[in-house]
C-alpha cells in the first residue's frame, strides 16, 4: 500500500510539471558569450509556483546543461531534464545562441538563441515528441562586468492549441570569483492562457493567465 502511494504521488508530481511551462523551466542557455573554445556546464532548478506535498513551492524541475562556445559571439549547448530521468522518462535540448549586438550605452547587448527540445517516455516509440523554441534576451552588464540583469522572452511551438507558448522573464546574473556564475529568474508562464483551463492549481496567477514561477542555476566555467 505504501509503495502504491508514493507511486501515485510521483505521477501527480509528474503530470503537474507537464501542465505549463515545463520545456523552459530550466535558465537561458546564454546570457553573454563564452568566447571561443571557453565551455561550462550548469545545473538549473525551478518552474512555476505550485503545491507541492501542501507546500507552494517552485516546481523542482532540473536541467543539467553543457555549454561551448565555438567563437567569440555564438555559443552552441545541449543538455538532460534530469528530473524526467529519474521518472523514467527522457528528455533532451539541443542548440544554438548568436549574441548579435553588443551593449552601447542605453542600448542592451541582444542575443537569440534557438533550441530544439526532445522527450520520450522509456520503451514507448508513440510517446516521441520533439519542440523548437526560440529565446530573445537583452542584457546589461554592471559593476566592471562582472554581473548582469538581463530580460526577455522564451518561445515555444508544439502542435496542438496552443501552438506557441511564451514565457517572458527577468533574470539577474553574478560572477563568484573567477569560475562560478548564478543566475536568478522570474518566469511569467503562458502568459496568454487562462490559468483556470490548467489541471494544476498553480499558486500565483497573475491577471488569472499562465502563472509566476522562479529558477536558479548554478554554472562552473571549465
Amino acid at each position: 500500500m505504501r509503495r502504491k502511494k508514493i507511486s501515485r504521488m510521483l505521477v501527480i508530481f509528474f503530470l503537474a510539471m507537464l501542465c505549463l511551462g515545463l520545456f523552459q523551466c530550466g535558465t537561458v542557455a546564454s546570457v553573454r558569450p563564452l568566447g571561443t573554445g571557453k565551455s561550462s556546464i550548469t545545473f538549473s532548478s525551478g518552474g512555476p509556483v505550485a503545491p507541492v506535498f501542501d507546500i507552494s513551492m517552485p516546481l523542482p524541475y532540473t536541467v543539467l546543461r553543457y555549454r561551448r562556445g565555438i567563437n567569440k559571439s555564438t555559443d552552441v549547448h545541449g543538455g538532460i531534464h534530469t528530473t524526467m530521468l529519474i521518472l523514467g522518462n527522457l528528455g533532451l535540448d539541443v542548440g544554438i545562441t548568436k549574441h548579435v549586438v553588443s551593449q552601447l550605452g542605453l542600448r542592451p547587448a541582444l542575443c537569440i538563441e534557438a533550441s530544439i527540445y526532445g522527450f520520450y517516455h522509456m520503451h514507448e516509440l508513440s510517446s516521441v515528441r520533439v519542440y523548437p523554441a526560440l529565446s530573445l534576451i537583452g542584457s546589461y552588464q554592471f559593476a566592471n562586468q562582472r554581473h548582469a540583469v538581463y530580460f526577455g522572452n522564451q518561445t515555444m511551438m508544439q502542435f496542438t492549441s496552443p501552438y506557441v507558448v511564451l514565457a517572458p522573464l527577468i533574470g539577474f546574473e553574478f560572477s563568484i570569483g573567477r569560475k562560478l556564475l548564478l543566475n536568478l529568474e522570474t518566469k511569467w508562464y503562458a502568459p496568454t492562457e487562462e490559468s483556470e483551463r490548467r489541471a494544476v492549481d498553480y499558486s500565483i496567477k497573475p491577471l488569472d493567465y499562465g502563472a509566476l514561477g522562479f529558477v536558479w542555476g548554478l554554472s562552473y566555467r571549465l
